[in-house]
Parts: C-alpha cells; structure tokens; sequence
C-alpha cells in the first residue's frame, strides 16, 4: 500500500469517537472494517504485549485483541467501573453482616463492637473517596448513599438502647421493622446503583482494517461515543498518520477535530497504522 493511499485510507471526513477517562479520541471509519458487541467472545491469551487479550474469529480466522485503554497507557472506564461495583457488592456483604451481628447482640445480651460511625467504616471511608475521584454520572449515584447509610449504623445506637431500656423484644420488634423501613432504603440503594453502573459496561470490539476487507487487529473499547462527519476546516493535522520513520517514539494520535460549534472538548484522531506500531513494539 502506498503512502498516498495510505494517507487516504486514514481519512474519509467520518469518524468513531469515544472516550477514556477525561479524553475524547476518534478512529477514522474508513479504519474500521467492524463493530460489534463480540468483547464475551474473546478467546483469552497473553504475549508480550500488556495491552494484548487473546484472540477473536472474524468469519472464522483469528485476530489479535487487544485493549485499547491498555494499548494507549489510559485507565479504562469500564475497568473503573467494574471495580466500583466490586466495592458496592463489598460495602453490601459487610453491611448484612453487620446488621446480623447487631441482631444477634439484642438477642443474646452481648456487647456490640462494631463500626458505629458511618464515616470511619470501610464502606463509609471508600464512600467519601470515591466521591471525590469519581466521573459525574458516579457521583451523583453515590451521592444518594449518605443520608441513608447514617441512618443505617445509627440504628445501633437507636436499638441497644431500646433493649437496655425496655428489653429484648422491644428492641427486634423495632429492628424488624427497621429492617422493612430505614434499613431497607440502604439495600436497595446498594442493587440500584450496582444496576445502574453495570448497564453503563457495555464494551464494543472494533476490527481494524488496512485494505478494507481483511481485519489487522481489533481493538476492545470501554464504549463507543459517535460517528460523526467533520469538515476539513476543523481537521488539523499534528504528524503524517503513517510515516513514522523520523519519530524515536511515535505517537499514536497524528491529528485533531475542532468543532467551535460546541463546547465539547477537541477529539484526538488516532492512526491505525500508529496503533499497530505500538501493537508490534
């Protein structure tokens, strides 16, 4: 394939955007021969290669995977998120257990010696982190968790003096209630938020093509943004997309899209033959 239509292969005015992190990045459609929801069919593997996941069969012939987040040294939003609900089915798990140690206080007359205070218990500490490090649509989710965890561990308190007070089935009269009404809320608030984030993985597979009709390789992303058309106006070029030979260290992004239009921030086009570049170095 000569430079010239290597030069044209890499722009047809019409890209794939999708983001990492903070980051906008964009492959030109005419790199791409497929998209598809394939990411549960990766056949695992490793070499080399940190970024490389195993393989997958596009009309039955196998091509390298590789992660794209891993690939470009970013962390993957789909990584992140899989980790927050891995803590949330944590905080959950403790959250039983520490409801059931507190039953089992009232009812046999024993001291009660965990976390009271919701803001130094595990959960209530990754809580106030995470909210600080999170991506918005995160936030907002973990935002609801507060009024109701405190009420949650204030329902120690609220129960030991109740079975001090006026006795044991006193007390899991009203923890059984609890356990319908306040202590609920926080449950439930754990299997939305889970739900919620976990509709927001949703990997797409990319096969890269250089002749459009053979795959190179494929490239895994957390999620794909858009396709957009551009105009040439807004396209500037940083570096040639295919001739690296005067780069010690090539970068993978050979130019950007400015729309003044928006307030979006600028998407960072990527070179396929950049990205195999990586792929073989």
């Amino acid at each position: 394939m000569t430079a010239a239509t290597a030069h044209k292969t890499e722009r047809s005015n019409r890209i794939l955007t999708f983001l990492l992190g903070h980051t906008r990045f964009a492959i030109d459609i005419s790199s791409i021969l497929s998209i598809t929801d394939d990411f549960n069919k990766v056949e695992s593997s490793k070499n080399h290669q940190l970024s490389f996941l195993g393989y997958l069969y596009y009309r039955n012939k196998p091509v390298n995977t590789y992660e794209c987040s891993t690939l470009l040294g970013r962390d993957s939003n789909r990584t992140i998120l899989e980790s927050t609900i891995s803590s949330l089915n944590d905080g959950e798990e403790a959250h039983v257990s520490w409801l059931n140690g507190l039953e089992q206080s009232i009812t046999n007359g024993t001291r009660f010696d965990l976390q009271r205070d919701p803001r130094v218990c595990e959960f209530g500490h990754w809580l106030q982190h995470k909210q600080k490090t999170a991506d918005d649509t995160t936030k907002t989710l973990l935002s609801r968790f507060e009024e109701p965890h405190v009420e949650f561990h204030r329902q120690a308190d609220t129960l030991l003096q109740v079975a001090k007070d006026s006795g044991t089935a006193e007390a899991l009269k009203q923890l059984a209630a609890a356990k319908r009404g306040k202590v609920s809320e926080l449950l439930r608030l754990f299997n939305y938020t889970k739900s919620q984030l976990q509709s927001a993985v949703h990997p797409v597979v990319l096969y890269i093509t250089r002749d459009g009709v053979t795959p190179w390789f494929a490239l895994v992303l957390d999620s794909m943004d858009d396709i957009v058309s551009y105009e040439e106006s807004q396209f500037t070029q940083m570096r040639d997309p295919d001739d690296l030979s005067a780069e010690a260290h090539p970068d993978p992004v050979y130019g950007y899209i400015h729309n003044p239009d928006t307030d979006e921030k600028d998407s960072l086009i990527l070179s396929a033959s950049r990205l195999a570049y990586l792929i073989e170095h």
